[in-house]
């Protein structure tokens, strides 16, 4: 099975690609390679690789420069999707595009089932919601994965940025009313393969299980890298980041487990693993 790969150097991609290379033909490019909002140029490389899938990772993920920049975020996450499904559904291929849970406002008081209302309170929710919309109005067998709070090898992630702070100060102030599931990038590969030779279409949420506030993701960090850091507890108002951030963005995993058969290790095992084995 072939399979076309856009955002191929971004932190997803370094992490699931090695593994999805083992068992399918991969085509893999980058932003300046392959533009997803240009539909001549994804016609032409479909035409050259004539692929039996397309691996949407390619996205603008700065979520607060998507606040500042919100046409070029509607142009990658909104249009580049529904461009991409566009040419999935000229070429009969099957489409797999990576979203996020950004998409939900985190009122909710539990986690968030696929089939819960979106109300993203972002542009880059706002932008990624609208992508997901124009993949299955233009491919309704597509599928999308959402996921969250992402790190690993070969990209800037939470774990990195809080570490360094850390071994430059020596204290740090890290939000503590944001609640979500930290997640091992390379855990996504399974469900994702899972996903793709199953032919199933639809929303996924993946992530690891559990959760956390982002206080206590740094303190697990810390702990488990015997780091004395004086971590104090913040709100998101005193952070006064740019773009809002859903307070509660936890996933249920059940359709995930029910469709394919994984149970998604926790979070705590995840971040111990890597931390412990450089990824």
């Amino acid at each position: 099975m072939k399979i076309l790969v856009s955002g191929g150097r971004g932190l997803l991609a370094r992490n699931i690609l090695p593994l999805l290379g083992e068992r399918f033909d991969l085509v893999v490019y980058d932003i300046d390679e392959w533009d997803i909002t240009s539909l001549s140029a994804g016609r032409e490389l479909m035409k050259l690789h004539r692929p039996d899938v397309v691996l949407n990772l390619a996205a603008m993920t700065d979520v607060d420069g998507c606040e500042d920049r919100a046409d070029l975020a509607q142009k990658v996450n909104a249009q580049g999707a529904g461009i991409v499904a566009e040419l999935c559904s000229a070429a009969g291929a099957q489409l797999l595009h990576v979203s996020t849970d950004y998409v939900f406002d985190g009122t909710k008081g539990s986690p968030y089932r696929e089939d819960d209302e979106p109300g993203p309170a972002s542009v880059y929710g706002r932008t990624k919601l609208a992508g997901e919309r124009m993949v299955f109005e233009k491919l309704a067998g597509a599928a999308v994965v959402r996921s969250q709070w992402l790190y690993g090898k070969g990209g800037t992630s939470f774990v990195d940025k809080i570490t360094k702070l850390a071994r430059e100060h020596g204290k740090v102030r890290v939000v503590d009313d944001q609640r979500g599931s930290p997640t091992c990038a390379r855990d996504l590969a399974a469900p994702i393969i899972a996903i793709i030779e199953k032919g199933l279409a639809g929303i996924y949420h993946v992530s690891n299980s559990g959760s956390c506030s982002w206080f206590e993701f740094a303190g697990a960090i810390f702990s488990i890298l015997g780091m004395d850091v004086e971590a104090s507890p913040i709100s998101s108002r005193e952070l006064g980041r740019k773009a809002v951030r859903p307070a509660n963005s936890v996933f249920d995993l059940t359709k995930l487990e029910h469709d394919t058969g994984i149970g998604m290790r926790s979070w705590m095992e995840a971040l111990r693993e890597y931390l412990v084995t450089g990824g």
